[in-house]
């Protein structure tokens, strides 16, 4: 268990540039209370299911971003970003993850407030019969991505020119895996965290102490929260 490696990929709680989908009915600034919420919930489920020192906080953005967000989500290596779209991220992330030792990482967004850590165990424990592992959510991307040391750098082809951003995202991947000769399995289908939608379905689904309940509980947000009824 220590060669797995959890990267948790989020945006700085920038108002203005997060959960845009969600404004309006809510203000710039409470988008990124809730996006902020969001990722301490996606790390408490991680930490809680896997042994803390696996996971790590992978920043888009600056110093000063990185910064912050090891601030808000304290005692866990942060690490930054690369520039360029998903795919030159999210295979950066592995490449530096497999040169330090990792034989089994899993990249997961910020987006799935109540997704279960379970699902992330199992998305490792899935790496040993399996050499690829994704996790569909159901627009048709996917919320996590998981790799064994062994499919590297074949792997990388996984992350060129695909469609992010769009409903094909999922089907793309799957063929280029066949593609590669890498046999991938699917973990149970999830959702994101992007609309006022599915924002209603994650306070419906959170636990009552969670980040995200605990925020729509607050005297500022709380009236709102019948807005997502």
């Amino acid at each position: 268990m220590r060669a797995w490696r959890l990267l948790v990929f989020a945006k700085g709680p920038v108002p203005g540039a997060v959960k845009t989908r969600l404004v309006p009915p809510l203000t710039p600034e409470q988008a990124a209370r809730v996006h902020t919420a969001a990722l301490r919930d996606t790390v408490a489920a991680a930490c809680a299911a896997l042994p803390r020192d696996a996971t790590e906080l992978w920043v888009a953005g600056d110093a000063a971003t990185a910064e912050h967000i090891a601030c808000v989500v304290p005692g866990l290596r942060v690490e930054r970003q690369v520039s360029g779209d998903l795919g030159a991220r999210l295979a950066d992330g592995f490449a530096r993850s497999f040169e330090r030792g990792s034989e089994r990482v899993v990249i997961v967004g910020s987006d799935h407030p109540t997704l279960p850590g379970e699902r992330l165990r199992e998305a490792f424990e899935a790496l040993g019969p399996h050499p690829v592992v994704l996790g569909p959510s159901e627009d048709g991307g996917y919320y996590a991505v998981g790799l064994a040391r062994e499919t590297w750098p074949a792997a990388r082809g996984l992350f060129d020119a695909i469609p992010w951003s769009s409903a094909a995202v999922l089907s793309v991947t799957l063929a280029r895996a066949a593609g590669l000769g890498l046999r991938a399995t699917l973990l149970p289908l999830w959702y994101d965290l992007d609309d006022a939608a599915s924002l209603a379905r994650v306070l419906r689904d959170a636990a009552p102490g969670s980040e995200i309940a605990r925020l729509f509980g607050e005297p500022e947000l709380a009236p709102l929260r019948a807005l997502f009824a």
